[in-house]
């Protein structure tokens, strides 16, 4: 480890701490109470999601040189929770979605939803960029960075037609935020994979994010889905319960976004399998 690296091992293990420590103190700080107990036990179970999903894919997907390496994995994971903090901190500036606010505060459980799967949409992302070998840190972070800013331009452009978050956080619609948080959840699996596999070039990385174009349609089906809801209860008297289609609807955002990362499955550079085979006969 040279010492730049160290340098972003130590800048991110404290930003990591500190984000995580505010994180739960805040959860704790709100007042006891039934109704506030679900959004509690929400959040508090996040991050624990989020350790598992990048020590899973840090000890069994990651690069040769990292998945033995404890030293590494602990780099990569508090490399990974400062991405996330950082991650939900744009939510809030883009999207104008707060879990201290919205959620916390407020009890807006519309905001929960999507807040949740932004959570994990960003969490997933930042995973599949460490999918695959590659010679450093900073090939994760260009990888991840092309699907993080993605992931952003889509969920945006999805708010231009719909206007979803003002739906979420104003009108408090909670069948909306199903939707919504599936589809975070769901165009983040997509981009996930567009960010993963072996490094080869910043160019040849551009290329290959390009196989990330489904979200393109999950998102355009996410816009008409929108629409059409937003269409039925300008037409209605009386409220009707979306429930069911909207939960059935997240579940097709997230069977789309698995058979779109079922598609391409990851191939992978020969000079990696040569290298690993090297280390293990030094070794």
């Amino acid at each position: 480890m040279d010492v730049f690296e160290f340098i972003i091992y130590f800048c991110s293990a404290v930003y990591s701490i500190i984000a995580l420590c505010f994180w739960y103190v805040r959860i704790t700080s709100i007042w006891p109470s039934e109704n506030s107990n679900s959004i509690k036990y929400t959040l508090a179970f996040l991050p624990v999601i989020s350790f598992a999903i990048i020590l899973y894919t840090l000890k069994v997907l990651a690069s040769f040189d990292v998945v033995g390496d404890i030293i590494y994995i602990l780099f990569y994971i508090l490399l990974g929770f400062a991405w996330l903090f950082i991650g939900i901190t744009l939510v809030f500036y883009f999207f104008d979605l707060s879990w201290i606010d919205d959620v916390l505060q407020n009890r807006n459980k519309a905001a929960l939803l999507a807040v949740s799967g932004a959570y994990l949409g960003i969490v997933i992302i930042y995973a599949g960029a460490n999918v695959g070998d590659g010679p450093g840190w900073w090939c994760v972070l260009f990888a991840g960075g092309l699907g993080i800013v993605a992931w952003f331009i889509v969920s945006l452009v999805l708010n231009k037609y719909t206007q979803i978050f003002e739906r979420i956080t104003v009108e408090r619609d909670i069948y909306c935020g199903i939707r919504v948080g599936s589809y975070f959840l769901a165009s983040g699996i997509i981009l996930a994979r567009a960010s993963a596999g072996d490094w080869t070039s910043f160019s040849m990385t551009i290329v290959e994010f390009l196989v990330g174009w489904p979200v393109l349609l999950l998102t355009l089906l996410a816009v008409l889905a929108e629409r059409y809801y937003i269409n039925a209860k300008k037409h209605e008297r009386v409220e009707n319960n979306y429930l069911i289609s909207s939960l059935c609807l997240g579940i097709i955002y997230i069977i789309f976004a698995v058979i779109s990362v079922i598609m391409y499955p990851l191939v992978e550079n020969p000079i990696y399998g040569i290298i690993s085979g090297l280390s293990g006969v030094v070794l």
